[in-house]
């Protein structure tokens, strides 16, 4: 069995309204709808809720309009229409079983707009309704496929591209300099241009070391004038007299004998 097949069973979801107030507006809506005229169905459905002047607790009736209104917006492709008629449906299905039918309905709508998660929620909810509703099962397995297959292709996508990633980060790192050989190589630059300062600092070192040593040999060779000649003699005169008076001073004294007692 197909999906489409399965869809397909929609028609045959209808269901019969019996005798009462809504009576003609039902039994208009269903032929509409067997023909295919799904806007003649809806307008009919919607005119036999309109004859109810509140909405019942629980009312067969009332039920089969909103499942049959939700049938026929859905083939005229008002799905958001059609979910809120099958959730109509659902609150005043008269009895566990019956809703169901409504609940797989609102499954195929939600599945029909690609609302997965949703549509696999709602058969879950028919199955748990009817355990004997085979279509409900069938549509519950294929959807639950799809989910799994859509999350093993997202993980794939999402690995993919964490892998693209860490390779672009490897190239990026591949594609730097590395930093110590950078510094290598300005300290290299450094070193290469260092010895043209280094023998210019030699050079003026070298001229300011002979230019103290010509002073000093300037120095030694300029010759005394006469008075700076008698003022260092009268100097070393003066220094040797004094020097011997305290010599004298020294031999004239007398020095003292320690007692040995």
């Amino acid at each position: 069995m197909t999906l489409a097949t399965v869809l397909s069973i929609l028609l045959a979801s209808i269901q019969i309204i019996p005798m009462g107030n809504a009576k003609k507006h039902g039994r208009d809506g269903n032929d509409s709808l067997k023909q295919g005229q799904y806007e003649g169905a809806a307008y009919a459905y919607q005119e036999g809720l309109s004859s109810y002047e509140s909405a019942p607790e629980t009312d067969e009736t009332f039920y089969g309009l909103q499942n049959n209104l939700g049938l026929a917006l859905h083939q005229n492709g008002d799905f958001e229409g059609a979910q809120n008629a099958f959730s109509e449906a659902l609150a005043y299905a008269p009895y566990d079983q019956a809703r169901s039918t409504p609940a797989y309905n609102a499954g195929n709508n939600a599945f029909r707009n690609q609302q997965l998660e949703q549509a696999l929620e709602h058969y879950r909810e028919a199955l748990l309704a009817d355990p004997e509703n085979e279509d409900a099962r069938y549509n519950f397995e294929f959807v639950s496929r799809q989910l799994q297959e859509q999350q093993n292709q997202q993980q794939s996508e999402s690995d993919d591209q964490d892998q693209q990633e860490d390779q672009d980060q490897q190239q990026d790192q591949n594609d730097q300099p590395n930093e110590s050989d950078q510094e290598q190589d300005e300290n290299q630059t450094e070193q290469e241009e260092n010895p043209q300062e280094q023998d210019e600092q030699s050079q003026q070192e070298q001229q300011e070391e002979q230019q103290e040593q010509d002073q000093q040999q300037e120095q030694r060779e300029t010759p005394l004038t006469r008075e700076q000649a008698e003022r260092i003699l009268e100097a070393l005169e003066n220094e040797e007299e004094e020097l011997l008076r305290e010599v004298q001073k020294m031999e004239g004294r007398p020095r003292r004998v320690a007692k040995d007692w």
